[in-house]
């Protein structure tokens, strides 16, 4: 049987090609002079091995380590070459093959390993591979004797069950804290202290910013609240697949829980993972909060509902000095003591703002941007708007400026107010619309209150006197300010 003839043609290699490996083989060099280790037979090594890695020669290139000099420069392109350690991994194969041309290493290769261990750790080895490194480090420093004086390696051999190990970075810490020593101190105790912007080290510090977060006092602004926000600190890997900043939430949210948490805390969780009261398919939602549990989420949006009111209030007060209402002013106080009333008596469960871009140039002058909830935006008006969902399935809606408070049973589906994928709302659509959505929806079921904000006093009865209805009794002494409680009893009685 005659084969079709096969013309194949390939490109001719350009030296553009080599351009990477050459550079490599000039740093290597570079490298290696530098540590002392410039004999023409460690270099060649280097280059042979680095060569066949950047080639993308697979697994074979492993099958180059033939001698102790092989062994040798493998594990110093671990510690030094960041271009070899991109595409090499430290596994059972190649721990295995380090072992072929002589049992045990030699003492300079096995320091070299520990160096590329603590240097890059989880970057050069992930899971199970991590462990069998560990293991293997283990067993090679159990099988040096006591014939090395006061060496790092016998430190490490005596050391080595909580250094060389998957949770190591929780064990220093641990150590740290039952020899009741400071985390730099048992640094230099392991001999771990020349490798601090190592990534082991790092892990190590990570873990020791959750010890303090864990004993600081609740609610404290500790120093270390400005480093545990940072990208690289919540984005390290953590326990159970999770990341460093779910662990941080978790703690900071777990022991407020029964309390208020303390600004400095809150900001701490918003900066990491922003606010939980977003559509659930947000990025942040997805990577933070759908990870943190319903109950965690539920205390956060409560405390959220305190900082929300806050800030209305705080824009509030502004919008009526900046138009210098006398009125506005007046009916501020009364406003802000119902308000916080609510919330000290545990009536609000939830709650969302609704800010014009006045509002929102406001507190962008006064908050940087990831300290601040989520909103809305109002367009069409000038009243910012706060939502309050209360217990007993009702609802609150109040305003800014002349803005009538209105308190319902149920709500309507328009226009949409507890729908977080809709930022941006008309006006009337909060005020006067929401209570026409109502009376479409519900007709005149008496589940609608609404009212202004005078006479004084009269309002705050009607307001009372409707979530009574729905039994929702609260201590009016509470929502009212005590230089006119009793002025209030007088008219209204005492509940």
């Amino acid at each position: 049987m005659k084969l079709p003839f096969l013309d194949i043609k390939l490109s001719e290699w350009k030296e553009t090609d080599f351009d990477k490996i050459v550079a490599a083989e000039k740093v290597v060099v570079a490298i290696a002079k530098g540590a002392g280790m410039n004999s023409d037979t460690f270099q060649v090594a280097c280059r042979r091995l680095l060569a066949m890695v950047m080639a993308g020669a697979g697994t074979d290139w492993l099958e180059e380590i033939t001698t102790p000099v092989d062994v040798r420069a493998c594990t110093f392109l671990l510690v030094s070459s960041d271009d070899f350690c991109q595409l090499a991994r430290v596994d059972r194969n190649l721990l295995g093959r380090l072992l072929m041309p002589r049992r045990p290493m030699t003492k300079l290769s096995l320091m070299q390993l520990i160096r590329a261990f603590l240097e890059r750790f989880d970057l050069l080895a992930e899971g199970r591979a991590l462990g069998d490194w560990c293991d293997f480090l283990r067993e090679q420093l159990a099988g040096l004797g006591g014939d090395n004086n006061t060496s790092d390696l016998v430190r490490y051999s005596r050391f080595s069950e909580i250094i060389f190990s998957v949770s190591g970075p929780s064990k220093v810490v641990n150590f740290a804290r039952e020899n009741g020593i400071d985390f730099d101190a048992a640094l230099r105790k392991l001999g771990l202290n020349g490798f601090a912007d190592g990534r082991y080290i790092k892990l190590c510090r990570y873990q020791y910013y959750l010890e303090t977060l864990r004993t600081m006092e609740v609610g404290e602004n500790h120093p270390v609240l400005k480093e545990v926000v940072k990208s690289d600190v919540v984005n390290a890997p953590a326990a159970e697949g999770k990341l460093l900043g779910h662990s941080i939430i978790e703690i900071l949210i777990d022991r407020s829980a029964g309390k208020v948490i303390s600004q400095a805390w809150q900001n701490a969780i918003l900066t990491i993972a922003g606010d939980p009261r977003v559509p659930k398919s947000s990025a942040s939602y997805q990577q933070w909060w759908s990870i943190i549990g319903d109950k965690r989420i539920a205390l956060m949006r409560g405390w959220l509902s305190r900082f929300d009111l806050a800030l209305f209030l705080g824009v509030l007060e502004q919008s009526a000095k900046d138009d210098r209402n006398d009125a506005m002013e007046r009916m501020f106080a009364p406003r802000k003591t119902f308000m916080e009333g609510l919330v000290e008596q545990e009536a609000v469960y939830e709650s969302r703002l609704f800010l014009t871009s006045s509002a929102e140039s406001y507190l962008k002058k006064n908050y940087k941007k990831e300290k601040l909830p989520s909103y809305a935006l109002v367009k069409g008006g000038q009243a910012s708007v706060i939502y309050l969902q209360l217990k007993n399935g009702l609802h609150m809606v109040e305003g800014t400026h002349s803005f009538s408070i209105r308190v319902m049973n149920k709500l309507p589906e328009k226009p949409g107010i507890t729908d977080y994928s809709i930022d941006v709302f008309n006006s009337r659509d909060l005020g006067v619309g929401l209570a026409e959505f109502y009376l479409w929806q519900f007709q005149r079921d008496g589940g609608l209150m609404e009212t202004a904000h005078n006479p004084d006093l009269t309002w705050q009865n009607k307001v009372i006197s409707h979530l009574a209805k729905f039994n929702l009794k609260l201590d009016v002494g509470k929502l009212i300010a005590p230089s006119k409680y009793r002025t209030y009893k007088s008219k209204f009685g005492a509940s």
